[in-house]
C-alpha cells in the first residue's frame, strides 16, 4: 500500500516519484475534487482548474474524477484504474468524505491500492485517509456536507492532522488532539508530507510556497 499525504500539494517530489516508480511527467493522475463541492459551480470550476494546472506544470496527465457522477464502486473503480495516482484535493473534509462513501469510492480504494495504485491527498485529502475526522469541525463546516461522517477511510491506523503551526488551524488541531487521545496522530506542517509504504512510514520535508484555498 502506497500513500503520499501532505498539508499542501506536493512539497517534496522525489518521494512521490519513488512511490510511482516513474517520473511525474510520465504519470496520469485521477484528481478527486469533491472537497470543493461547497463552492458555487463557477468557483468550483476555478478551484479545480487551479489543481489541474498545478499537476500539469509537472508534466502530469490529469483526469478529473467527480465522485458526484458515480453511484457505485464498479464504474468508478474502472475509471480510477486508468491512472497511476489517485489524488484527493483539499477543501472541506466532510464534503469529500461524504462523496467517498456515497459514490462507492471507499469500497474500491483498498483494492486499487493492492493493485499498486498510489493514493495521494493534501489537507482534507490527507485527513480522510486516516481513522478519524473528529475535531475537524473547528476548521471546516460540517453542514456543507449532505451527511456528516466522523470517521476517515482508515487506510492508515493514524489520525492525519495537517497544518501544524499554521495559526488558522491552531484551534482545530487542539480540539482534534483532545477528542482523539486514544488514536495515534501524525501532525504535518504546511511543507511536510508523510509517506506510507506497506507497514512503514516516514515524514519528508519540502520547500514550497503555501497558498491555502
Amino acid at each position: 500500500m502506497k500513500l503520499y499525504l501532505s498539508s499542501y500539494r506536493i512539497p517534496e517530489t522525489k518521494s512521490l516519484q519513488d512511490l510511482l516508480e516513474k517520473p511525474l511527467d510520465e504519470t496520469t493522475v485521477a484528481l478527486i475534487p469533491n472537497a470543493k463541492d461547497y463552492y458555487s459551480e463557477l468557483a468550483w470550476k476555478y478551484k479545480v482548474q487551479s489543481y489541474v494546472d498545478y499537476f500539469q506544470n509537472f508534466g502530469m496527465t490529469v483526469n478529473v474524477v467527480d465522485l458526484r457522477e458515480y453511484d457505485n464502486s464498479e464504474p468508478l473503480s474502472n475509471e480510477l484504474r486508468k491512472s497511476d495516482l489517485i489524488w484527493a484535493a483539499g477543501g472541506n473534509t466532510f464534503c469529500l468524505r461524504y462523496e467517498m462513501k456515497r459514490s462507492g469510492f471507499e469500497g474500491c480504494i483498498r483494492e486499487l491500492l493492492t493493485e499498486g495504485k498510489v493514493y495521494g491527498g493534501d489537507s482534507a485529502g490527507a485527513l480522510v485517509a486516516g481513522v478519524s475526522l473528529r475535531g475537524i469541525e473547528k476548521a471546516d463546516i460540517p453542514e456543507f456536507a449532505s451527511k456528516v461522517l466522523p470517521d476517515g477511510l482508515g487506510l492508515v491506523p493514524y489520525m492525519i492532522l495537517p497544518h501544524l503551526g499554521n495559526p488558522e488551524f491552531t484551534q482545530a488541531m487542539e480540539h482534534a488532539r483532545l477528542l482523539n487521545k486514544q488514536s495515534p496522530i501524525i501532525e504535518l506542517t504546511d511543507t511536510q508530507a508523510v509517506i506510507f509504504m506497506d507497514n512503514e512510514h516516514r515524514v519528508v520535508e519540502g520547500e514550497i510556497e503555501v497558498q491555502l484555498e
